[in-house]
């Protein structure tokens, strides 16, 4: 992070969605506000009420939110917590069996923070088959959606590129549908090891690719851009073929942009690029308004030497959609 058919998965309810989400350190801090107001009302109340259940649930939310080694960091602690909080009073027997108690208490509790987090592993490993191409490993359009999308409304420079590999349809005529498919696994793979982990890399058709990253600035967009670009058509050689990539780039300013909005621009950019061959073309949104204002802000369109014009790119592309 999408045309590519999704992977069934059982959805769930969206509280907890959102609360695996999370990220460690909003997580961490909702656990601890959680778990220091259950220790407060536990110390209010004494001994005489019993918080277990509260506790118990504060060690399921970190396991979900963070995994099996939070949960049991977390059990640990509201067993100490208890203990310091009540002392022996929750043990009928006093401190002849505390320690078989404690070790009870622990084996329980452990069992519940391995069934959360055998649950919690089991919905992530679905939710990113549901949402990631079997052939390229890149994102598909879902994931790139849901996942671009708070990109966008940051107050940051972004970069977001459209690329079309040019001749794929000649590779799979020429050489078969396996070349075409391992043509595609070498240009992913030298994407990918071009940008950062955290970048959204996604194939969002047959031969069509998204980029979505973060920059520092105009300048940073425009030569992460040239580079990528560069990249895309180093790949190394498959079958004999050498993969020629043509790029549309939109560099997006700090701000709150509208998504479909920022492919359409790009997509148009990608065309433009590859009515000349496998070359880069580069637009800016302007600094202020919405990204669908007209005017621009630069563009340059260096070309691979001994790249075959395609004139007819946009025509061929709507014909491979149509019959798809």
């Amino acid at each position: 992070m999408h045309g590519f058919p999704r992977v069934p998965t059982s959805r769930l309810p969206l509280p907890l969605e959102k609360l695996v989400r999370l990220t460690p350190v909003r997580a961490w801090l909702l656990v601890l506000v959680g778990l220091s107001f259950t220790m407060f009302a536990d110390h209010i109340a004494g001994p005489d009420v019993w918080f277990g259940p509260a506790y118990l649930l504060i060690i399921c939310l970190a396991t979900w939110c963070l995994g099996w080694p939070a949960g049991q960091l977390v059990g640990l602690g509201c067993m100490m917590a208890t203990l310091a909080i009540n002392g022996v009073a929750l043990y009928q027997t006093g401190w002849e069996s505390l320690a078989s108690n404690l070790a009870l208490r622990f084996v329980a509790v452990s069992i519940v923070i391995a069934v959360i987090a055998g649950s919690r592993r089991a919905y992530l490993r679905e939710w990113w088959l549901a949402r990631t191409d079997p052939l390229t490993g890149a994102l598909n359009r879902q994931a790139f959606f849901e996942l671009g999308t708070p990109l966008a409304k940051l107050n940051h420079w972004r970069l977001m590129i459209y690329a079309d590999l040019d001749g794929l349809k000649q590779i799979n005529d020429a050489l078969g549908h396996s070349a075409g498919d391992n043509a595609l696994k070498v240009y992913s793979h030298a994407t990918r090891s071009s940008i950062r982990r955290g970048d959204l890399f996604a194939r969002v058709g047959g031969d069509e690719f998204l980029i979505f990253l973060a920059v520092k600035d105009d300048a940073a967009a425009r030569s992460v851009a040239a580079r990528l670009h560069t990249r895309m058509n180093s790949a190394p050689d498959t079958d004999g073929v050498l993969i020629r990539c043509s790029v549309g780039a939109l560099v997006v300013p700090p701000g709150k942009m509208d998504m479909d909005e920022l492919v359409r621009r790009a997509d148009n950019l990608m065309y433009q690029a590859k009515m000349r061959g496998a070359c880069l073309q580069l637009d800016a949104v302007p600094s202020r308004g919405s990204a669908a204002a007209s005017a621009s802000a630069g563009r340059f369109s260096p070309c691979r030497d001994g790249a075959p014009a395609c004139a007819d790119a946009r025509r061929e592309r709507r014909q491979r959609v149509a019959s798809a």
